[in-house]
């Protein structure tokens, strides 16, 4: 195999790199994406402006909303989008968690895994809690861990969903994911899959978005130390 096109970044970020590769485990699954929530382009943003024009804007009657701030807005372009491969029903019974999710078909599996059930969804140790297989595996530097998050503030973007995500950090202390590469010494491998927390009965429809990935330093790289004043 080839080493794969890495994604491009704006000209004039600088410095070395991380970088992270993924491939398909499913023909059907969709390639990563980068988030890119929807806001209100059109709204003035406070930041470029003066107090004075502040104060104008204030007194002309307008009301800041959330997305007017420089932090809710980078989080809404932040990450890797992951999105469902196929479309699925799941629900709580008294009996457990019941499904309905085609099966992965052998000339669908491009890796040769398949999840337990043989569907998109299983449940891990019988635990109730459903598993959402998306078909992508990452490799990452060993140095660096990837977060798989909820999309953020979903209850603004995504009002009407029935579930969330339960988020968690991919380390390499977990070596169940093989990396079959040899170009890639360093690097661990795992499978985006997303464990839901069904709040309804639930449908997810092929290419809905389910959650983010999205790379973190390990807390072994940093040192937190307190600022004393004399």
């Amino acid at each position: 195999m080839s080493e794969p096109v890495t994604e491009q970044g704006p000209a004039e970020d600088g410095g070395d790199k991380v970088v992270i590769y993924w491939e398909r485990e499913y023909s059907t699954a969709f390639a990563p994406e980068r988030l890119k929530l929807d806001f209100n382009p059109h709204r003035p943003m406070l930041n470029n402006m003066t107090l004075d024009e502040q104060r104008a804007l204030a007194a002309s009657g307008y009301k800041v909303l959330p997305d007017d701030c420089g932090p809710v807005r980078t989080v809404g372009s932040y990450g890797w989008l992951i999105r469902c491969p196929a479309d699925v029903k799941l629900r709580r019974t008294a009996e457990g968690v019941r499904w309905q999710s085609p099966p992965i078909q052998p000339e669908e599996r491009l890796l040769g895994y398949k999840s337990f059930s043989g569907t998109y969804v299983d449940l891990i140790l019988n635990s109730g809690y459903p598993k959402l297989c998306c078909g992508i595996r990452f490799y990452y530097p060993k140095h660096v861990g990837l977060m798989m998050k909820d999309i953020p503030n979903h209850f603004y973007h995504y009002p009407e969903r029935t579930y969330a995500i339960w988020e968690g950090i991919k380390t390499q202390e977990y070596k169940r994911t093989p990396n079959q590469y040899e170009w890639l010494p360093d690097y661990e491998a795992f499978t985006a899959n997303f464990l839901l927390q069904l709040h309804k009965p639930t449908t997810i429809r092929r290419g809905d978005p389910i959650g983010l990935v999205l790379p973190v330093m390990l807390p072994k790289q940093f040192s937190l130390e307190e600022i004393k004043r004399p």
